[in-house]
């Protein structure tokens, strides 16, 4: 009888996660603490399935005319509960699936297993100064690919999030690898964080990066007139800010062009008042914001707007990738898709990708659908924008 109980038990928490699962899945909002499931869901939804087997297992198991009622109560309870959790599962899988057609993306359960996490350090060996400001010593990681090429190689200058305060150049190492495989050499660079504010300095020492990249560029093979620049979240924002800010956002260090043929972002903050207002994570979202900028936006309007992408599009911007989770409570995906909108306005290329409930920073997780779905589309801007031949 005590091992009944057990086994019920188990049905019972495995029953409460999927339930609580089912409703992040099913709502639109949810509380800032309910993010991580929701994270759960877009990373690693496919493992939802066996854990609902588990659960109509124990269900079946208590629901035997031999065991007491109580139990077969709670045995029934517990299978209706996972079975739903299953269908609940089988929506973002079927979306997932039905957005990768849309784009000719071939998604692996292979790779989705083993894919493992997209997070690292920064690798020393291949640590450079690129420039001190202000006593501060701005590094960058220079990632080549592995085999010699005959003429000189593009280049992608990679921008770590991290809400502007933390974060270093080792985010998105297998990206960086991605790119080096396709011949483009990389460099992760990293900026001055928050606090103090820095809502002016950090866009300047990407420009100034993008710069050293482009006067250095004899020493590591690369072509100076093919340069573009990427980050994610923080870092997308501060891509953005490299490839659109006009001469109001001047280098930190004395470079000469700072221009690029393509920027990509993943999920990033385009318009900071909307982001203030809108995020699904006020605690952490408005903190980042009130540290990179020095206050809200009724207390510092000025400076939410000069560090926002969306003040400098105009026309003949350098061709742009958004990416962003459709489901992305951090900054919801109505940043990329008012930037887009205001692109389109302008005739700058772009494209947007929304993957379908993907949450924030969801290629921290390789083999992810949103991830490879990403690679796709990636891959196949790049051939059209910037390719490495």
């Amino acid at each position: 009888m005590v091992i009944r109980w057990v086994v019920a038990l188990l049905g019972v928490v495995v029953a409460a996660v999927l339930g609580t699962i089912t409703f992040v899945i099913a709502s639109a909002r949810i509380p800032e603490s309910f993010i991580p499931l929701s994270a759960a869901v877009s990373n690693y939804g496919l493992y939802l399935l066996p854990v609902g087997l588990l659960g109509l297992g124990i269900a079946l198991i208590l629901v035997q005319r031999r065991i007491n009622v109580v139990l077969r109560r709670i045995g029934l309870l517990v299978g209706f509960v996972c079975a739903i959790a299953m269908v609940a599962a089988c929506v973002p899988l079927v979306a997932s699936w039905r957005t990768a057609g849309e784009h000719d993306a071939r998604l692996s359960v292979f790779d989705y297993v083993i894919g493992g996490s997209n997070t690292g350090k920064p690798v020393t060996a291949t640590s450079i100064k690129y420039a001190t400001v202000d006593g501060t010593d701005l590094l960058l990681d220079a990632k080549l690919p592995a085999h010699p090429s005959d003429t000189k190689r593009p280049a992608v200058v990679w921008v770590h999030g991290g809400g502007w305060s933390e974060g270093d150049r080792g985010e998105g190492p297998k990206w960086h690898r991605w790119l080096n495989d396709k011949g483009y050499a990389v460099f992760s660079i990293e900026y001055r964080l928050a606090p103090p504010a820095r809502w002016n300095q950090a866009p300047a020492d990407i420009k100034c990066a993008i710069g050293w990249v482009k006067q250095q560029a004899g020493q590591f093979g690369v072509d100076p007139e093919r340069v573009m620049v990427a980050g994610g979240s923080a870092g997308g924002n501060l891509a953005l800010m490299g490839a659109y800010a006009d001469d109001r956002v001047p280098p930190s260090c004395a470079v000469g062009d700072t221009s690029v043929r393509a920027v990509a972002a993943f999920y990033p903050p385009t318009e900071l008042v909307s982001a203030w207002r809108d995020t699904g994570a006020p605690e952490y979202g408005r903190k980042a914001m009130r540290d990179y900028l020095g206050g809200s936006p009724d207390e510092v309007p000025d400076r939410y707007a000069a560090a926002s992408p969306t003040t400098y599009v105009r026309q003949g911007l350098p061709p742009t990738l958004l990416l962003h989770g459709a489901r992305d409570h951090v900054v919801p995906i109505g940043q990329s898709t008012e930037l887009a909108a205001r692109l389109q306005a302008v005739r700058v290329e772009h494209q947007l990708l929304s993957i379908p409930f993907g949450e924030h920073a969801y290629d921290f997780t390789w083999g992810d659908w949103g991830t490879q779905m990403s690679r796709t589309v990636f891959a196949e801007f790049l051939r059209q924008h910037f390719p490495a031949s």
